[in-house]
């Protein structure tokens, strides 16, 4: 996944919805936040537009929401927002109680194959590699900051506003 991400000449940026992928992408997870108790939902702005590859989305999307559900304790909570600023950005946010990530790791946790030391549940420590490179490629921010009441993580993607 993280090398079909590199980037790609030729590669076409069409008008999507990011609202409807989120939707799509939450619906798909239910199941498994189901399995572990978890609270799982999203609230998105109608109509937020970015201009994009829909799978590249699809995946950034899958990653952070599946890492979210995974790593939330049973009972636990993961909002999935999708915002529209004034000026036409995009914010994606993904928020969950899990464990977090210690502000000293926040730029390491990019990093391919990087996993903090005692991380459950087992991974490669590419998924948040995967985020970071779909971003780039998509002109967005992504910013780790804590979750909800100081615990969790907070993951904030910011796509520039379409362009008509």
């Amino acid at each position: 996944a993280l090398a079909r991400q590199e980037p790609r000449a030729g590669l076409e940026h069409l008008s999507l919805r990011l609202d409807d992928l989120a939707r799509e992408i939450v619906a798909e997870l239910v199941p498994l936040a189901d399995a572990g108790r978890i609270d799982l939902g999203v609230e998105a702005a109608h109509s937020a537009t970015v201009r994009g590859d829909a799978d590249a989305l699809r995946t950034l999307l899958r990653n952070l929401i599946d890492n979210a559900v995974r790593y939330s304790p049973p009972g636990g909570r993961v909002d999935v927002s999708v915002t529209q600023a004034a000026d036409g950005a995009v914010n994606l946010t993904v928020s969950d109680d899990g464990p977090g990530i210690a502000p000293a790791e926040r730029g390491r946790v990019f990093d391919r194959f990087y996993r903090s030391a005692g991380t459950q549940p087992p991974g490669s420590g590419l998924g948040l590699a995967i985020v970071r490179a779909i971003a780039d490629a998509h002109r967005a921010t992504v910013e780790l900051g804590e979750g909800p009441e100081g615990r969790g993580l907070r993951v904030s993607v910011t796509f520039p506003a379409a362009a008509a």
